[in-house]
């Protein structure tokens, strides 16, 4: 079972619960959140922690970048600046501004191509758990949190509850070949790869 395609999991929700009540039993769901994996299980961190380093890694390489930028700006908006060496300068300027753009390009791409292989690992060992889970309780549907970003209210303990329980079974498993030996992060949050910081005008 993949852990993605949240509009088919909302839209077979939002179908579930307009079926009239005389039809069907209201529907049996439980909530899924992959950042709240990678808090609480030691696998599932040791997995993730991988593109916690890459983003650091690229974060940093994006950095001495504009550091890079901002020294040059600096040198051509000094007045003492040789009139000489100025048109030199520009160009410099405008050299490194394209590398920082597709340094910037790069790093985006390698970040998805990571946080893709990342998600997929993960899936892939908590995927049959959630499955088994969700049979055991009697769910009709299992649903990411992600698809719940407009939800005003609800029960956090009962939000958390399942996935809770996936962490506690997945580190109860067997040991996963396939996670490395890096540390856990502190907080995921996969969503794109830092950008530089801009030159001063």
């Amino acid at each position: 079972m993949r852990l993605t395609a949240l509009s088919l999991a909302a839209l077979s929700l939002s179908a579930a619960l307009s079926v009239p009540a005389t039809a069907q039993e209201a529907p049996r769901f439980a909530i899924f959140s992959m950042n709240q994996l990678v808090r609480s299980s030691k696998k599932a961190g040791a997995i993730f922690s991988e593109l916690e380093i890459t983003g650091k890694n690229l974060e940093e390489k994006l950095q001495a970048k504009g550091q890079e930028l901002q020294a040059l700006q600096q040198q051509l908006n000094s007045p003492s600046i040789d009139p000489d060496k100025k048109e030199g300068l520009v160009k410099k300027l405008r050299d490194v501004e394209f590398d920082a753009k597709k340094m910037q390009d790069d790093s985006q791409a390698e970040f998805q191509r990571v946080q893709k292989r990342v998600f997929e690992a993960i899936s892939k060992i908590a995927g049959p758990i959630v499955e088994q889970l969700a049979k055991e309780q009697k769910l009709q549907i299992v649903l990411s949190d992600q698809a719940f970003q407009l939800l005003v209210w609800g029960d956090q303990e009962w939000v958390k509850a399942f996935t809770t329980e996936i962490a506690k079974r997945l580190d109860a498993s067997e040991p996963a070949a396939a996670a490395p030996a890096a540390a856990k992060p502190a907080a995921p949050k996969p969503t794109a790869a830092p950008k530089p910081a801009a030159p001063k005008k």
